[in-house]
């Protein structure tokens, strides 16, 4: 069932008057504001559903004792965690590569080719893709045109998805 598109004042009578979100902490200039700058209502409200619903009585289906003052901070806590989270991954990938090369280098065995030669021979498709890649517009693109066909293990590393 499709549903109407709502500008941000009628989303927020929307929540109120439909939904049974209060506007106490935050009032409903504050959300109006919130849901301009730094949020959307589709993303802010699916953090509702931890909250529940009158079953019965003349308020039935609206949430009980909901501000969207806690929507607000839900949003805002997830944010952050998202871009801690973003954070560790790059930080755990910058570790790997760092060590990946580090062994290959001290490894008198490797010469840093056979192992991506190896790499490419069991994930064929990883190869094609990165050929797909090797127009000079990507951020890759021209490491990729420069060592086509004969990548090392400190070249792959640079154009490979973590």
């Amino acid at each position: 069932m499709r549903k109407n598109k709502l500008t941000i004042k009628e989303q927020i009578i929307h929540m109120k008057d439909i939904e049974g979100i209060k506007f106490n902490i935050s009032n409903e200039h504050q959300a109006e504001d919130f849901l301009k700058k730094s949020n959307y209502y589709f993303k802010v409200k699916s953090y509702a559903k931890n909250y529940n619903k009158y079953d019965k009585g003349n308020d039935i289906g609206k949430y009980i004792h909901l501000e969207f003052a806690y929507l607000k901070e839900l949003s805002t806590l997830d944010m952050h965690l998202r871009k801690f989270i973003i954070k560790i991954n790059l930080d755990i990938e910058h570790i790997l590569k760092t060590q990946l090369l580090s062994d290959c280098s001290e490894n008198n065995n490797e010469d840093g080719y056979s192992v991506v030669n190896e790499f490419f021979m069991k994930y064929p498709y990883i190869e094609k893709n990165i050929s797909n890649k090797n127009n000079r517009n990507s951020v890759c693109g021209e490491l990729i045109v420069k060592y086509e066909n004969d990548f090392a293990i400190w070249n792959i590393v640079e154009v490979l998805s973590f």
